[in-house]
């Protein structure tokens, strides 16, 4: 308790002090050993200078020194050397008083220093691991540049590929209504190949997110119908065998499709929420059905189309973390970029579409995530 009160000084401060008190206390020694072995003329005197030493250390010691020293007599003749016997038992000890705080001081300095070091190595490590970090996101930034370079030439060759596709039809259909031969048979199966062609376009929008409606197609040449009736019958049977009808569709007894089927109707009409209804059960009902991944897919797109993209994104990662091996699992990381960007995310969004140009640079999906990534700049 008592050493608790103590003021925290600096070590040079005790120092100071503690050689101050040692020195006032070997003078007082001296000075009193000194009037002890001199004949002063009274004993009284002896008395009135000894008492002056111990009462007024210092003052007293200097006029003892001064004044009352040469009034008394030296008694013995080795009083020299027991003079110098006493300074040197005075000075050892004021001075070891100094010495044992300077070494408490002493410990506490190297305990802080060793605290500043640990602190030193703490934050040199910070340092390093923040370093590797900005290395890595340079060498993403600088791959990320050199493959841009062929981005417009293959989103232009996506869109004369689908421009030709969409000619090849509407020539078809030309060549189908100047022909008076034609059966209703053909026309039917001329409907179904539209409509296959669609559901085609529809795909290509939902998983490229591109808007097709905005190419602009060429107008197919006018073609002249041969005059001969031999030619004609060539063309017709040219055009049948193009456009010949199909079996009659027979409702799939598999239950699992007719459900998959269901759900892919409902998205076509634009009914999204019946089209989430439908694919959640078929995922629940058939878990280790194949079509799982496409059924995880398009229900995302629904919610996408509903503009809810954070289920989106949800769905999307379903098909990222467990069916990397499908042919959606492009699409579900293109789409989940464009969900993120969307949701103000843009760091992480960007993040994902540069991881899907790194793992497949050459396919229509990186082209497109090159697209998205060049506008966001």
């Amino acid at each position: 308790m008592f050493f608790g009160n103590i003021p925290t000084l600096p070590m040079e401060t005790w120092i100071i002090i503690l050689g101050s008190v040692g020195l006032f206390a070997a003078l007082t020694l001296l000075a009193i050993w000194d009037a002890f072995n001199r004949e002063f003329p009274s004993n009284m005197e002896k008395v009135g200078w000894i008492q002056l030493a111990i009462f007024i250390p210092f003052l007293g010691c200097l006029a003892y020194f001064v004044l009352g020293r040469k009034r008394g007599k030296n008694m013995m003749t080795n009083n020299f050397k027991k003079y110098v016997v006493a300074v040197l038992i005075c000075l050892p000890l004021a001075t070891g008083l100094s010495g044992c705080v300077t070494t408490s001081d002493m410990d506490s300095l190297r305990m802080e220093l060793r605290q500043t070091r640990s602190q030193l190595n703490k934050k040199i490590d910070t340092l390093g691991e923040q370093d590797v970090e900005i290395r890595k996101e340079i060498k993403k930034s600088s791959s990320v540049r050199t493959q841009q370079a062929n981005m417009y030439a293959e989103v232009n060759a996506l869109k004369m590929q689908v421009a030709k596709l969409q000619g090849t039809v509407n020539a078809m259909a030309e060549s189908v209504d100047r022909l008076d031969g034609v059966s209703t048979n053909s026309t039917e199966s001329l409907s179904k190949l539209t409509h296959h062609v669609e559901n085609m376009r529809m795909a290509l929008e939902s998983q490229l997110a591109i808007d097709l409606s905005l190419i602009k197609f060429a107008a197919p040449k006018n073609e002249t119908v041969p005059a001969s009736a031999t030619s004609s019958t060539v063309a017709i049977g040219g055009i049948a065998a193009v456009v010949s009808p199909d079996a009659p569709k027979v409702k799939p007894a598999d239950p699992a499709q007719a459900l998959y089927d269901k759900a892919l109707d409902g998205f076509k009409t634009r009914k999204y929420k019946n089209a989430i209804r439908d694919w959640s059960e078929f995922t629940k009902t058939f878990p280790k059905h194949k079509l799982v991944p496409n059924a995880l897919f398009w229900e995302g797109e629904s919610y996408y189309q509903l503009k809810d993209y954070a289920n989106a994104a949800l769905k999307y990662q379903v098909v990222i973390a467990k069916h990397s091996k499908s042919n959606k699992y492009r699409s579900a990381l293109l789409k989940q970029g464009l969900c993120l960007i969307k949701l103000g995310k843009t760091k992480s969004g960007k993040y994902i579409l540069e991881d899907l140009i790194k793992k497949a640079p050459e396919s229509a999906e990186a082209n497109r995530a090159k697209t998205i990534i060049k506008n966001l700049k």
